[in-house]
């Protein structure tokens, strides 16, 4: 099981981080990310796949709300509600039988919200609080808009019908209109440090720790 800084891994900050007992808010969390969008899951459709990927972005935090629930065996349900916005660079390598291209325009992720359902163990140590997932959703939807969409759909219209006579172009556009982000697997542990929090921020984590026994 291995452990890194939160703050390096933002799909587990958005299901981690909240003003009364059970609800919190990090206000340092609220700010921008530079780098941080992951592996982003391929698109197919017949023999045509395109990868897509970001080698350079900046995803901003404006808002979050997270709501913790004791369960049992020391296993807390977790529900976050996050609003964010962001842009960067996309490329898309796209494939079909072998015929290979590839596509780079800027991407904007207009301004959006997500709600995130998990299960999570919550500990104390000291200077840190310890965060192991137990369930995570598989995946995050997150709408971008990009050019690389009007450049793929004029590369699907000139494939030949035979080489794909299945291939959907006006759905290909429909599909890139939305990243979908895998997100980590359960059980890795993660360390959300004192310093990244305000003195009433630990206050409420250590009282609601208290109060989950």
């Amino acid at each position: 099981m291995s452990r890194r800084l939160l703050l390096l891994s933002p799909a587990v900050l958005l299901l981690l981080g909240a003003a009364l007992p059970g609800q919190f808010r990090f206000e340092r969390f609220n700010r921008s990310y530079p780098e941080v969008i992951p592996e982003i899951a391929p698109i197919e459709q017949g023999p045509l796949t395109i990868q897509l990927s970001s080698p350079k972005s900046n995803l901003t935090l404006r808002s979050h709300f997270l709501r913790l629930e004791p369960g049992p065996g020391g296993s807390h349900s977790a529900e976050l509600r996050v609003e964010f916005l962001g842009k960067g660079r996309l490329v898309a390598d796209v494939d079909v039988a072998g015929l290979a291209t590839r596509f780079q325009d800027d991407v904007l992720v207009p301004p959006q919200a997500a709600t995130l359902e998990g299960r999570v163990r919550l500990a104390r140590e000291p200077g840190a609080y310890v965060i192991t997932t137990e369930q995570l959703p598989k995946q995050m939807k997150v709408r971008i808009q990009s050019g690389i969409a009007g450049q793929v759909v004029g590369f699907c219209d000139r494939i030949p019908a035979l080489l794909a006579p299945d291939l959907d172009c006006e759905r290909l556009n429909r599909l890139l209109s939305t990243a979908t982000v895998p997100l980590p697997p359960a059980g890795e542990s993660y360390l959300l440090e004192d310093a990244d929090l305000t003195p009433e921020e630990r206050s409420r984590l250590d009282a609601y720790l208290a109060g989950s026994r």
